[in-house]
């Protein structure tokens, strides 16, 4: 199906079908084309700019071929993955607030993998925090069943796309496969809360979230201090554009601090530190309730914000505002630090397939 649609892509911008991008996706993960077709496809589609039936095409053929996790929840399940990408860099910012989230009662199932374009991605943080990140499907529903909470290692669920990973590196730049990734967790999922590298992105992802399933959910991109794209998640230091999305519905507006009651911090605060250890540290000294400076302040905002994000995609609170409540409270009545001990635990039970 590649082949036959390379010509028209490079010299007509051709759009795909549905059908078609499910179709070349499944050429791609059997590894039916040369790695210079491969190549020339993905750079056509990245110059053209891909369309939402490409990706939700796209994605769908990747999650079909993944390695399926049988469990199913009467409650909404987010998915609380980001494309990285961004420009600003921070800490690990969703693992936090997924843990803080999970504790007040949000189903997360966290689809990821290790650093790419952050100094310290998501995989990385919970496996230097103890948690066993190679979870087999049957580890992973017993962890969401008894903790809230799961972590989904990409590269063990989407095997079948290693065909395309030389490809990827060699190229060095952006492709479909970016965007795809937050989308792919292989959980059956209704909701998400999903930071994308670019705002001009978040309408057309929010329309490939509702046709892959998603009931409700957040798209976002975080501005800087001076009204500049910058991060995949929500912003304490400018304004967000999200996209809220509720059983069909889009809603694109801009939000800021002050709809979750807090106020805007110093970009300084909250950027990414240079070493794995000062990034652990930070984690810790946010699930134990540490605010000492105006750095553990900004910090511990920025885990709020998002956290009462997630809590407000799967309905647990009504409100920006109360979900930050919400989320304070869990921290510093301790839940959010056992939380941590209680994932990390039922991650290295062992359950065979």
């Amino acid at each position: 199906m590649i082949k036959e649609n390379l010509d028209d892509i490079l010299d007509y911008k051709k759009d795909l079908t549905y059908d078609e991008a499910y179709q070349c996706m499944n050429d791609l993960i059997i590894g039916s084309c040369d790695d210079i077709i491969v190549s020339a496809f993905l750079t056509g589609l990245r110059m053209k700019g891909e369309t939402v039936d490409e990706i939700s095409g796209f994605t769908q053929s990747m999650i079909n071929h993944a390695l399926k996790i049988e469990y199913e929840t009467n409650e909404y399940m987010v998915d609380t993955c980001g494309t990285g990408g961004d420009t600003f860099k921070t800490f690990n910012v969703s693992t936090v607030s997924s843990i803080i989230a999970s504790a007040a009662g949000a189903k997360i199932s966290k689809h990821g993998n290790r650093s790419v374009s952050s100094k310290f991605g998501g995989a990385d943080a919970l496996e230097a925090l103890g948690v066993n990140i190679e979870m087999n499907p049957k580890q992973v529903a017993y962890s969401l069943e008894h903790t809230n909470f799961a972590f989904i290692f990409a590269p063990k669920y989407h095997m079948a796309t290693k065909n395309v990973m030389k490809v990827r590196k060699q190229l060095g730049t952006r492709t479909v496969f970016n965007l795809m990734g937050p989308f792919s967790c292989p959980g059956k999922l209704n909701a998400r809360m999903t930071g994308i590298y670019d705002p001009d992105l978040i309408e057309t992802m929010a329309q490939v979230s509702i046709k892959l399933g998603t009931k409700r959910g957040m798209i976002v991109h975080g501005f800087d201090d001076k009204g500049k794209p910058a991060m995949d998640e929500i912003s304490n230091i400018g304004k967000t554009k999200v996209a809220f999305i509720d059983h069909g519905n889009i809603d694109i507006r801009y939000i800021s601090p002050e709809d979750f009651g807090l106020e805007y911090a110093n970009p300084e605060d909250i950027r990414a530190p240079d070493s794995h250890e000062e990034h652990i540290n930070i984690i810790k000294n946010i699930l134990d309730n540490k605010i000492e400076t105006s750095k553990d302040k900004a910090r511990m905002d920025l885990c709020l914000i998002n956290s009462a994000s997630i809590l407000y995609v799967v309905n647990k609170v009504n409100t920006l505002k109360e979900g930050v409540e919400l989320s304070r409270q869990v921290i510093e009545s301790g839940q959010a630090k056992q939380q941590l001990q209680k994932i990390i635990e039922y991650s290295h039970i062992t359950i065979n397939n």
